[in-house]
């Protein structure tokens, strides 16, 4: 963990996945926003950095980030 990173625990928790990691919505003043992976966290600015829900990357302030939801990985050949 990078200890220039003074910031809250959801931060924390960011810094702590890997690249690629699957999310499934992040929370911003409560309202959802649908992403699909963190591809990174620059610990200089505090933005984080996601795949959108329709595949463009969309970056968030994490000081505005008030909670995750982590997506199941799909069975392959599952149907829903």
């Amino acid at each position: 963990m990078n200890n220039k990173c003074n910031v809250n625990e959801l931060k924390k928790l960011l810094m702590s996945l890997p690249v690629n990691y699957p999310i499934g919505f992040i929370y911003l003043n409560g309202l959802p926003v649908e992403v699909s992976t963190l591809i990174n966290l620059d610990c200089d600015t505090g933005i984080a950095y996601f795949v959108g829900a329709e595949g463009n990357i969309v970056s968030f302030d994490t000081a505005k980030i008030d909670g995750l939801s982590f997506r199941q990985a799909e069975e392959a050949g599952a149907d829903c």
